[in-house]
């Protein structure tokens, strides 16, 4: 079984999400026929907005920075972030110990990067974590996106050779792609939690670290009628419309297809094969997990080699001196010129 940690406010928000009874997006539901597991995680912040959440129990809350941050976030500060998650490590991490009374097969330590807790916070907890249980710790990292502000997308620049270093593989999903879309943040932020919940939903954990142990990848998830359809067919949706980041800007390496459900319907997995090294570039491999009955397939994939992600975040920095407040750059990124 795997443990949950989240780190900031997107990160609290997306294992708060885990606990909702739901079908799809609750890891209470089946993970194997037979097989149930009781769902562990803690949400770390310092925003007193934790408290809002519906679902997460409340003595799996740790409100950390109470003198630095007074409750308010570490608005967007990812060094305050830092040093508050290395000041309160053990307050932190008796929560998690209290939690975990069995020792977990692995980490997934989920953060939303450029915030100042998540992003600062993150590396702390993810290296003390590896440290003390001696398991896999893997990070999901959604990215923001540039309508949430300049001072965001600099952190994730300059952060994020920190944060990947402190994890043994890293998930991205990147909320720019769906704000291109025309999704609005806060429905972009929910179909990016629902993916993240719902691929977990049918994964085994190990195959995860299997995959992704070592490497920058992201995940995607789909529910889909179980016709009779061709993996091609599959493969081909899930890329178009379920996997958020631009593909065009990565080079991947390596396709694992999860498929859950009559497994029976899907066919023509050579040609498949064949399509994605001529699309992508890449190697493919599949796992299936015959649900008999089931009326849907629930499809995972992971994609390997997303590298490059973090070129589309890198922005020069200014000279010395002339520093803007990060208020005032993100008022002046929104005003157009004349």
């Amino acid at each position: 079984m795997f443990s949950l940690v989240g780190i900031g406010g997107a990160g609290c928000k997306i294992v708060d999400a885990f606990y909702k009874r739901d079908p799809l997006s609750s890891l209470f539901s089946l993970l194997a026929p037979g097989k149930q597991e009781k769902l562990k995680g803690v949400g770390i912040d310092t925003s007193e907005a934790i408290s809002s959440l519906k679902h997460l129990p409340v003595e799996n809350r740790v409100l950390i920075g109470r003198s630095r941050a007074k409750g308010h976030g570490t608005g967007a500060d990812v060094e305050l972030g830092r040093k508050i998650m290395e000041e309160e490590i053990e307050l932190a991490m008796n929560a998690v110990r209290r939690v975990n009374t069995e020792k977990p097969e692995v980490f997934f330590v989920i953060a939303g990067l450029g915030g100042g807790t998540g992003t600062g916070g993150a590396p702390v907890i993810a290296e003390r974590l590896r440290k003390y249980y001696h398991v896999p710790v893997v990070g999901i990292f959604p990215l923001p996106s540039r309508s949430e502000g300049l001072h965001y997308i600099k952190n994730v620049g300059r952060y994020f050779a920190s944060v990947v270093e402190s994890v043994d593989g890293s998930l991205f999903l990147d909320n720019n792609v769906l704000t291109s879309r025309g999704e609005d943040i806060a429905r972009s932020h929910a179909i990016i939690t629902a993916t993240i919940t719902n691929f977990m939903s049918i994964a085994d954990p190990m195959l995860v670290v299997k995959e992704v142990s070592g490497r920058k990848a992201t995940i995607g998830f789909m529910r889909m009628k179980g016709e009779h359809v061709s993996l091609k067919d599959i493969i081909a949706r899930m890329l178009r419309d379920h996997i958020y980041i631009n593909l065009d800007e990565v080079r991947p390496e390596r396709v694992h297809l999860l498929i859950n459900g009559d497994v029976r319907s899907v066919y023509g997995e050579s040609f498949a094969v064949e399509w994605v090294r001529k699309k992508l570039g890449a190697e493919v491999s599949f796992s299936s997990q015959e649900v008999t009955g089931s009326k849907h397939l629930n499809i995972g994939m992971i994609i390997t080699g997303v590298d490059d992600i973090i070129k589309s975040y890198e922005v020069k920095e200014e000279k010395e001196g002339g520093r803007l407040s990060p208020e005032l750059e993100d008022l002046l990124e929104d005003i157009s010129p004349l």
